[in-house]
């Protein structure tokens, strides 16, 4: 038996640019949703315009960030594209916008008013500090945040300056916030709770992963602090090693890894030192203990040691590179790149949506629209079906066009 994707018949009028939002929309979209994007004809999603990758005359960033969307160009600053797009409320399940703080209000689409076309249409507000919080008109690029929410002071080594992710995690880690706030609230209504809005900070969602390292200073006052090799603070020996041609991560996460640890290394006379023997020890004498492991790991490659550790059963990996991984066999396995193919600008491939649903088989995935390229489709769907509440224009317009 065949099951529809997860969130068909939903629609999200999704107002976002960079990369946060439609990180989120995509990951919707994927999902099932009907996402309209809604773009100014003159001063569309910046996206499409990040340099210097292209694929044909489109964006690679943006390629990356919006496939399985429409795209609807309406200048909101226009009164009668405006009125265009509260039309389009009247069909929508969520209205999800990433302005900084009073932008909506003042282009004319704040809650009241939405919820005067749409009493059940959810808003869902994705900003750098939250809408009403003393940070509100601060600006929240990545990497700024990355410095505020103090991840950037544990990251890199001690004797060098604090550094920043090598990925947008904060914007990533937000859009899912957005995501998961929005799944929340689209279920709250099927169970009569009325719509809601959704607040979700960029600065919230970064300085929650903070988790047990927080816990560590507001109850023990422990303050965490960059560790050499990328080490973890407590396990030893658990962190990255140099070796004959690269890196390994080595993890003895637990006392039972140790001794076979040991035999992989041919480090016997370690095993047995007492001072090494279990956790508390080797994290009291972690000074004296990793130089015995650096030396001996630098002497063999990679592969080796990852041979070694893995048939001894001591979790390892090799530090792999973006090329690297993107051709291993994991990732061929689980199609975890996918290709997606446009009339316009052509091929492109882009990591895959990790969730997987068999019943429902594969989540369709259609390319990332060109500015616009839905404007007309979207208002004729208007003209066929002008009375129709919340959404109720799904069937026919909605679920079908991506062949799920």
């Amino acid at each position: 038996m065949s099951h529809a994707v997860p969130l068909a018949g939903i629609r999200i009028l999704d107002l976002t640019h960079m990369l946060s939002g439609p990180y989120a929309s995509m990951l919707l979209g994927d999902l099932g949703a009907d996402v309209v994007k809604v773009e100014s004809p003159s001063r569309p999603d910046r996206a499409r315009s990040v340099p210097p990758y292209r694929v044909g005359d489109q964006s690679a960033y943006f390629l990356s960030l919006n496939r399985n969307k429409r795209s609807v160009a309406l200048d909101l600053k226009d009164p009668d594209d405006r009125q265009r797009f509260l039309e389009l409320v009247r069909t929508a399940d969520v209205v999800f916008e990433n302005f900084r703080p009073g932008v909506a209000d003042r282009l004319g689409i704040d809650r009241a008013t939405l919820e005067s076309y749409n009493p059940q249409v959810i808003v869902c507000s994705l900003s750098g500090f939250g809408q009403s919080s003393p940070w509100r008109d601060r600006p929240a690029y990545d990497y700024l945040v990355q410095a505020l929410a103090g991840t950037m002071s544990l990251t890199g080594d001690p004797a060098g300056p604090p550094t920043k992710y090598g990925v947008s995690v904060v914007d990533h880690v937000g859009g899912l916030f957005a995501v998961i706030g929005i799944l929340s609230a689209v279920v709250a209504r099927q169970q009569n709770s009325g719509a809601q809005t959704v607040d979700v900070s960029l600065f919230d969602s970064h300085l929650s992963l903070l988790s047990y390292l927080a816990g560590w200073q507001l109850n023990c006052g422990a303050t965490p602090t960059r560790q050499p090799s990328s080490a973890h603070p407590t396990l030893v020996p658990s962190q990255a090693f140099e070796t004959a041609d690269g890196h390994v991560v080595v993890m003895v996460l637990a006392d039972h890894f140790w001794a076979p640890m040991c035999e992989a290394l041919d480090l016997p006379e370690v095993a047995d030192d007492t001072r090494f023997t279990d956790a508390a020890q080797r994290l009291a004498h972690r000074d004296e203990l990793l130089p015995i492991l650096a030396k001996r790991l630098r002497e063999q490659t990679t592969q080796h040691w990852v041979d070694a550790l893995a048939a001894a059963g001591v979790p390892c990996a090799p530090v792999q590179s973006v090329p690297e991984v993107l051709d291993s066999e994991q990732v061929r396995a689980t199609d975890m790149v996918v290709e997606l193919r446009h009339p316009h600008y052509g091929a492109y491939r882009a990591i895959a949506n990790p969730l997987r649903f068999p019943d429902a088989g594969r989540l369709p995935a259609s390319p990332a629209p060109l500015l616009g390229e839905h404007t007309e489709e979207l208002l004729s769907e208007l003209k066929q079906h002008p009375d129709q509440p919340n959404g109720d224009v799904t069937a026919a317009t909605r679920g079908d066009r991506r062949g799920a």
